[in-house]
């Protein structure tokens, strides 16, 4: 164990620029969710509906993209990738839960997101609706992970003296996809919240908008749902 580093990987440029993709996009993740979860008395008092099982769905979604970025880290992508899952699942059953808390005790992934489809809280807005689609067409992406699927979605590793790894094709692919989901996260909670958003602190502001495609930008500095 005390040889264990991921240092060798430091040398190749594409795992360097992976790596600041991902930790731009979850360190956006960890500025939203300490604002809203410092404030979210505050929140529950002007919206009643965020019960406290939504705020813990809500930590378990960061805390799982926190689990799948260390597996992407230490080459283990299929880890990572099935957390990545677990976090959609986790995210989309507490921003339904803002409507529909009975929600909660759904069982059935499939009925999940047939029945959230349809709330208005993820079909009021377009650009809402767009990034709850997109997390649920990368939640069955995901899936193939867990069922593995095809070879494609095996691992291969018969001992840990196996990691760390790097391998190119596997690291950008589950990259691609942790970036889009977090950035899907932020996107929908600074909308949703957007009042809250405003009253974060400013350099938290910016770091939140550091990770947001800048086409969305405006729209949170505005937003009228």
């Amino acid at each position: 164990m005390a040889a264990y580093t991921v240092t060798p990987n430091l040398a190749k440029s594409s795992y360097v620029e992976s790596m600041k993709e991902m930790h731009k996009a979850y360190f956006s993740v960890v500025c939203w969710h300490a604002e809203v979860i410092s404030s979210k008395d505050d929140i529950f008092a002007s919206r009643s509906s965020f019960i406290d099982d939504v705020w813990l769905r809500i930590s378990e979604a960061v805390s799982d993209l926190s689990s799948s970025l260390f597996n992407w880290i230490n080459g283990s992508y299929k880890a990572c990738r099935i957390m990545l899952r677990s976090s959609i699942e986790n995210f989309v059953r507490a921003i339904a839960a803002i409507e529909q808390p009975g929600i909660l005790k759904e069982k059935n992934v499939y009925k999940l997101f047939e029945f959230s489809a349809k709330l208005q809280v993820f079909t009021a807005h377009s650009t809402i609706k767009c990034y709850f689609d997109q997390l649920h067409s990368d939640y069955k992406i995901l899936c193939r992970d867990t069922h593995t699927a095809s070879f494609e979605n095996m691992e291969q590793i018969t001992s840990l003296d196996g990691l760390p790894v790097y391998a190119k094709a596997k690291a950008v692919s589950a990259k691609d996809l942790y970036v889009r989901v977090s950035q899907g996260f932020t996107v929908m909670v600074c909308l949703l919240l957007n009042a809250e958003f405003h009253k974060m602190h400013h350099r938290n502001r910016e770091n939140i908008l550091n990770a947001v495609p800048k086409s969305i930008r405006p729209l949170i500095a505005d937003f009228n749902c």
